[in-house]
């Protein structure tokens, strides 16, 4: 069977998913519906972002192409348009400057992020260096439709707590990848399994409470991502880190 047309493989169709509930969490975003926002780009990653990898691999298509695609999809769906979520909620509670500022944070240390792995690959083939804009973005669009934060008029903290996702994005912190050099731990793969699994079940059986459990797993993996990551692991993270790090800061 043909997989691919060109360098347009199946794979690549999977990242259009990402692409397009980005889109469609815009467009929902600026019309003043962020709770639709978020379904949709979640969706997107959901049903795209974390299949498109899997898929290329068992159809053998990945390519380079395939690879920019992906981050240029990623770029989109997970660090502008949670940023636009997080604008709109915002500016419907009243608070237009805060949702403005952190709309600007939120795409700028995205946008960091994406140009410093452009300029150079980091290899660590472990470990994310920084906390992945997936998270970030997850955490981002769920906050501000998180039931316990509209109930009880929580917008300042689930600022901060914005705030602090997007510099993470950029903080050198060796947060494991499922796409390691070694297996994850049995229980690691089994959170995984809820976070993937759980929201579609309450999408359906518990619509309201999705974005609590969404900002709850976000920050789950925001404080404790680490800890699957052995000490000698961490420190070879680290001196591979000042490496890149030189590297980007010197590159012509």
């Amino acid at each position: 069977m043909r997989w691919s047309v060109g360098y347009f493989g199946v794979k690549d169709l999977f990242t259009m998913v990402n692409l397009l509930g980005g889109v469609a969490g815009i467009w929902c975003a600026l019309t003043g519906r962020p709770e639709w926002a978020g379904y949709c780009i979640f969706a997107g990653y959901l049903f795209g972002d974390a299949l498109d990898g899997p898929v290329a691999r068992a159809t053998n298509t990945g390519n380079r192409f395939g690879g920019e695609f992906d981050s240029a999809a990623d770029h989109l769906g997970q660090g502008i348009a949670p940023a636009l979520v997080v604008y709109a909620a915002f500016a419907g509670a009243g608070y237009e400057a805060a949702g403005v500022a952190l709309m600007a944070a939120l795409i700028t240390t995205a946008t960091l992020r994406q140009a410093r792995f452009s300029t150079t690959p980091f290899v660590f083939p472990l470990c994310y260096a920084g906390l992945p804009r997936t998270i970030s973005g997850i955490v981002a669009l769920a906050l501000p439709n998180a039931v316990l934060v509209r109930t009880y008029g929580l917008w300042v903290p689930a600022a901060v707590v914005i705030a602090a996702m997007a510099v993470m994005n950029l903080v050198p912190v060796p947060y494991m990848t499922h796409k390691g050099k070694r297996r994850m731990q049995g229980w690691v793969k089994a959170l995984v399994a809820l976070f993937l699994g759980a929201p579609l079940v309450l999408f359906f059986v518990a619509r309201p409470w999705l974005y609590d459990f969404l900002a709850l797993c976000g920050l789950a993996y925001t404080f404790l991502g680490w800890l699957p990551v052995r000490p000698d692991e961490r420190r070879a993270f680290r001196e591979e880190y000042r490496r890149w790090a030189r590297e980007v800061a010197t590159l012509r």
